[in-house]
């Protein structure tokens, strides 16, 4: 509860915040739903429904779940003087702000968590473990995408365009499935829990304090070298996407050429959420 109600709190308060910024109206029972999957419980509920086979409404069964997320609803919409919606969205230092920090310590706690799952449940699949990361982090995108679409607004999915979460949910999962698993026998494991924890809050601190993105800073190089060694090494078709008689097109080249890459209009995965 220490860690779950204050992170609902600031989930509602976000969804809400970016209902507004969509220009979309108060709908109670939509928002009250919505928020759940697309700010709240959607990673967490996500990674579980990809292992055990369910649905993501399935797990609005679960009473903690359900119950401190109708308690963050109504702190967040029914506040007296909306002073809960207000408190939660005001400009404030981001070193000060403690309920952020429990946030982001459930965000890199819950990943971990998600990789034990996936190694019980499927040991020998080495690739689950950063798939979990990718999902945990990216499955709100979806909903928020899916509202968009309903909207008739073009967005595409982290998977048509991955960002910089999908990058920070594989380097979270790959780290502690190593550094805390693997190495030594898992005999650190409790040790990397921690440090990953405060590591994960102290870089998206400085993130905030200092405006960047460390990932999406770091993905713009790493995707123009890899762009610019296919190229040269000749392997695939090109770049991607379609190639021609005479090679691939320019525009499609135009990583490896040094061009940073465009950003997708409308997309939801740009690790903000």
């Amino acid at each position: 509860p220490i860690v779950h109600f204050p992170h609902s709190v600031i989930s509602v308060a976000r969804y809400r915040q970016w209902r507004i910024e969509e220009g979309q109206p108060i709908q109670w029972l939509y928002d009250l739903v919505v928020s759940f999957f697309s700010h709240s419980q959607g990673g967490g509920a996500g990674c579980k429904a990809f292992l055990e086979g369910r649905t993501l409404m399935s797990y609005l069964t679960r009473w903690d779940y359900t119950h401190f997320h109708v308690l963050a609803y109504l702190a967040s919409y029914w506040s007296p003087g909306d002073a809960v919606f207000r408190w939660m969205t005001q400009p404030s230092a981001p070193r000060s702000d403690p309920l952020r920090h429990i946030r982001l310590n459930g965000w890199g706690d819950e990943a971990c968590a998600m990789v034990d799952k996936a190694v019980a449940a499927h040991p020998r699949n080495r690739f689950l473990p950063a798939m979990m990361g990718i999902i945990l982090y990216n499955t709100g995108s979806v909903i928020r995408w899916l509202d968009a679409r309903s909207r008739g607004k073009a967005a595409k999915s982290f998977l048509a365009a991955p960002g910089s979460a999908v990058a920070r949910g594989a380097t979270v999962a790959m780290l502690y499935l190593y550094l805390g698993r693997i190495l030594r026998g898992g005999k650190m494991r409790n040790k990397v829990l921690v440090t990953l924890c405060w590591l994960e809050i102290l870089l998206e601190v400085i993130e905030d304090a200092w405006g960047f993105d460390a990932f999406s800073a770091l993905g713009g190089p790493l995707q123009r070298i890899l762009a610019a060694f296919r190229q040269r090494a000749s392997l695939g078709g090109g770049c991607g996407g379609k190639a021609t008689a005479a090679g691939p097109a320019p525009a499609i080249c135009a990583a490896a050429e040094g061009e940073a890459p465009k950003k997708v209009a409308g997309s939801f995965c740009d690790g903000t959420f």
